[in-house]
């Protein structure tokens, strides 16, 4: 960028208040980050949080009708 370019932005920069120059500050970390390809998740497969229950019981059934009873629906 030619100094040409920048002076205005500087300008407009030193008119805004602090949180909003932190603001400016992270939007320029986002666009950089996302210029640099596409983003690649820091979890990996392994780090997915699983609860086991254990086990379903044997001839456990799903069915709506054996869970709540068949009253006609």
């Amino acid at each position: 960028m030619h100094a040409k370019e920048v002076q205005p932005l500087l300008e407009k920069l030193k008119q805004l208040p602090p949180e909003r120059i932190a603001e400016v500050e992270d939007f320029i970390d986002f666009l950089r980050a996302r210029s640099q390809g596409p983003c690649v998740s820091r979890k990996t497969p392994s780090d997915f949080p699983v609860i086991s229950v254990g086990r379903w019981p044997d001839g456990l059934s799903l069915r709506r009708e054996e869970m709540y009873g068949d009253d006609g629906r």
